[in-house]
This record gives C-alpha cells, structure tokens and sequence, in this order.
C-alpha cells in the first residue's frame, strides 16, 4: 500500500466556520476514496483558549494554541484555515503567508476592497483559496459546464436570491456579523459576497450596478447584554449590468420572513436557461429553448436533471451519486478541491483575486448606497 502523504492543518478560529472546515478535513479521507495525501489536524487556536482545548479533546488535535502565532510557528501545520471574525483575516492572512503556509480563508477575504487586494497581491504565486462553498454543489457545477458548454447562448439576465430570516425579530441578540465594525458590514458580506460571487463565476463580470440597502431597527441586544447601535444592514437589493449586456437582480437578505437559507439562482440566455435552489440541492433545471415546439407544447419543457451527489472521482463512491446531498458536502469538496491543489501544485479556484474582484463590487454596493444612483465597477 502507498504511504500517503500527510497534510498538517491548522484551524485559526473555533465558532460554526472553525467546526466546519474540521468537519470537511476529517471526512475527505471516507468520501475521496485512493487519496495520494491525508489531512491531519495539527492545531486549532481561539479567542479562547478553552474553546481550542475542547475542540483538541474532542477531535484529536494534536495542539491547542493560546495564539496564532503559536499555531504558525508549529512545524507540522501546511495549511491554515482562517476562520475568524473578516476584520481579523488580513492581519492572519499576511502572518500565514510570512511563515510560509499556505491559506485556505473563509469569506469574505476581507472588510474591504483596499484590504482584500492587499491579501491577494501578498498571496500572489501562493498557495491559497476562498471559501465560496457553493459553486460546489452538483447542480452548481453541472449549471457551470452549461454555460461554457453554449447551451444558454447569449446570456439575456439573470435573478439571484439568498434569503435568512435570522434578523426579524428585534430583540434577537446579534452576533458579529450584525456588528459593522467587526464585519465591515451587514448582509452584503456575508450572503452578498456568495451571491456576487456565484453571478460572476457563472456569468461574468459586472459592469455597473445599483444598491439599496435596508436596515429594520435602530438597535439590537448584545449577547452579554446592553445593545448595540453600529449594525450592518440587514437586507440589500441589487440592479447589475454585467460587461456581456445582460442585466438581473440580486437580492440577500436576513430578514425574509419564512426563509431558511434559500439560495436560489436562475440565468436565461437566447438559446436555454437553468436555475437552481440550495434549499432543494438535488436538482438543476434546465430549459432547452432550442427544442421545437409543437402541439401540446411539442419537445420543450423544463428538464430536471439529477445531480444530487455526483461527484467526480475520486469521490462519488461513498457517499453514491443516488444519495441526497446536504449542505456540508459542499463544503467538503471545496476544501478537498483546494487540497488537491496543493498536494498537485497546481492553482486553487476562487482564488484571493477572485475574492478580491467580489469585495471590490460590495464596496461598490456601498458607494452606491451613498450616492443613490448607478456606479461603474471601475470606479
């Protein structure tokens, strides 16, 4: 038997993102079956250092750090995956890349435009990748070989939903995603950032575009108590023109009364048109415009085409392509992609300057909140 070649990593943050890249590094070996390399949790560092030793005495870390730097300094870590609060991941990513290791970073890349390109200029040549998990559903993937395969034709426009209904209620306490000053933002960075992204990897980039963004109350509770006032915007509404001429809407939100984590996604083209639903992940829709009509409706019709979990191999055997796939899996073969990579040398995608091209359009969003009005995305 091959010895397989050990990847160290290291995880820099232990909330729901820290367990979740875990939970993807200790699984790949069940579903990637003949892998050449295997993951290895080498360390995990927290805000809190009680949170870092239960994550080692549950999973089996090798360490529990009381810093990230502690974590960078051990020789056995390869990867880092950066989970923490997005006004603390340039400042770790810029640490990772100084000591060598190579960064898988959760989204956003970071608070800002200016701060995003920094990371991607320091991770130039490097061995880096960005968490945007969801172009890696089947029917995302599948919905991504239409479209270079020709089979929408001249794209036409376009709808993008992401809907939570996690903020309707007003005394709610909120997390730091709520807080602009740690997030940078609201909505926008944290389900915006996967919209922006998945429009742009499946239909190109944008050239103009016109934000509205909406937040309900004048403050919220704080865990721990008091309440805070600096809070993100709880919805945002989008008009896009992209550089190819089709126009569309993109709206993300936390406060969709009735929504779970709907995101839902449909391009139309001259020649066919698709769209999907990660609430319902099993399917792409497919509409072949070219199929002749007729009595009845002759040949067309909406396809529901079944990509489940059929993934290529080396995974696709466990779990089978027939079984229903759940939203962790996405996660688990965005970080296998990016490990493949790095055992392979070859470039991860979404890149740090893919990342940076879609935080370069929140800040857009921004300004033109501000403004009231339509902004060029060169400007």
């Amino acid at each position: 038997m091959t010895k397989k070649r050990p990847i160290g990593i290291g995880i820099a943050g232990w909330g729901f993102m820290g367990r979740t890249h875990a939970y993807a590094a200790l699984n790949i070996p069940l579903f990637y079956e003949g892998l050449p390399f295997r993951p290895v949790l080498r360390a995990v560092c927290s805000g809190h250092v009680e949170n870092a030793k239960m994550a080692q005495e549950e999973l089996g870390f090798a360490r529990a750090c009381d810093s990230f730097e502690e974590l960078l300094a051990l020789p056995g870590v390869d990867v880092v995956s950066i989970c923490t609060p997005n006004a603390l991941h340039e400042q770790m990513a810029l640490q990772a890349f100084a000591a060598g290791k190579a960064v898988y970073l959760d989204k956003p890349v970071s608070v800002d435009g200016p701060s995003a390109a920094r990371v991607a200029a320091a991770g130039a040549g490097r061995m880096a990748q960005v968490a945007f998990h969801n172009r890696f559903f089947p029917c995302a993937l599948r919905a991504k070989q239409l479209v270079e395969e020709g089979r929408l034709g001249k794209l036409l426009n376009f709808r993008i939903q992401y809907l939570h209904s996690g903020s309707v209620d007003e005394e709610r306490p909120v997390n730091w995603k709520s807080d602009r000053q740690i997030c940078g933002g609201g909505v926008l960075l944290d389900l915006g950032s996967h919209a922006l992204d998945m429009l742009v990897h499946l239909a190109g980039p944008v050239e103009s575009l016109c934000c509205r963004n909406q937040t309900l109350y004048a403050s919220r509770p704080r865990k721990g108590g008091g309440r805070i006032e600096r809070l993100g915007e709880d919805a945002s509404y989008l008009l896009l023109r992209l550089q190819n001429g089709a126009q569309g809407l993109v709206e993300v939100s936390k406060v969709a009364t009735g929504a779970s984590d709907g995101f839902t996604v449909e391009l139309c083209g001259d020649k066919g048109a698709l769209r999907f639903n990660l609430m319902d992940p099993n399917w792409l829709y497919f509409y072949d415009n070219t199929r002749p009509g007729g009595l009845y409706g002759g040949e067309r019709g909406w396809q529901r085409l079944e990509t489940i979990q059929d993934y290529p191999a080396p995974g696709g055997a466990f779990l089978p392509p027939k079984n229903a796939i759940g939203w962790a899996r996405a996660h688990m073969h965005c970080y296998y992609s990016f490990l493949d990579c790095y055992f392979r040398g070859a470039r991860p995608s979404p890149s740090l300057e893919e990342g940076a091209y879609v935080q370069r359009l929140l800040d857009l969003c921004y300004l033109s909140e501000r403004r009231g009005g339509f902004v060029a995305a060169e400007e």
